[in-house]
């Protein structure tokens, strides 16, 4: 079952003094993207503070909000419940010019583990498709991660990554652009765990698939276009 990956997000007054450069320390240079993906089954709806500046409302789970522009530097990350609890995640981080990063927010929300992800892939060529799989569910362990043109059969291929775990990523792999189909697989075996059906990948770009755990149990995931 795939879950949309389109941004929930509301913009408030203080966001054009916030991407001048409020709150945070670090120096010049070009401003780093950030985009945050909720991937915690069981946290709340949250809405997403930076240096104390809500600039995402209403996340919740397998969405992510736009990027982000950040001045180069530390920044104070918190995802708050909208019900107003206490932060699930409450973090500085710090951030280089001139990166383009995903922050994924995953596991239980009383554990709540930050992965950040670079978004620079490889050099773009016309015609060649660029997409990575991460593996951002609890729940299903180790697999062997597939990616095969729409409507193959896995059955005497190899896997682009063998027994990935929780919070790994494939890195980004190259095909030839068109319509894939990913599985992810018990290792050593072909029993699919999680096949995401017909995904288009399109030339020239960088696309990011992110499996999840399903809150009607199985798994799920969301697609990601990468800066």
């Amino acid at each position: 079952m795939r879950r949309s990956a389109w941004p929930m997000l509301s913009l408030f007054s203080c966001i054009a003094l916030f991407l001048s450069g409020c709150g945070g320390t670090g120096g010049g240079g070009a401003d780093a993207q950030l985009r945050v993906l909720q991937a915690s089954p069981n946290a709340p709806l949250v809405n997403l503070l930076v240096d104390g500046v809500s600039v995402a409302g209403n996340l919740g789970y397998g969405n992510a909000t736009a990027y982000l522009q950040v001045k180069p530097g530390s920044h104070h990350i918190q995802a708050v419940p909208v019900s107003g609890a206490s932060p699930i995640f409450d973090q500085t981080m710090s951030f280089a010019s001139s990166t383009n990063q995903t922050l994924l927010l995953t596991g239980p929300a009383t554990g709540i583990q930050p992965l950040l992800l670079s978004d620079t892939g490889p050099t773009i060529v016309v015609g060649d498709a660029y997409v990575r799989i991460v593996d951002a569910s609890a729940t299903m362990g180790a697999a062997d991660v597939y990616i095969v043109p729409a409507g193959s059969s896995i059955v005497g291929v190899q896997p682009v990554v063998a027994g990935m775990s929780f919070d790994q990523s494939t890195g980004y792999q190259t095909t030839v652009a068109g319509n894939y189909e990913v599985f992810m697989t018990a290792p050593g075996t072909t029993n699919a765990l999680l096949s995401t059906g017909p995904i288009s990948l399109t030339s020239a770009e960088n696309q990011t698939v992110v499996a999840l755990d399903s809150a009607s149990g199985g798994f799920q995931y969301s697609v990601l276009n990468d800066q």
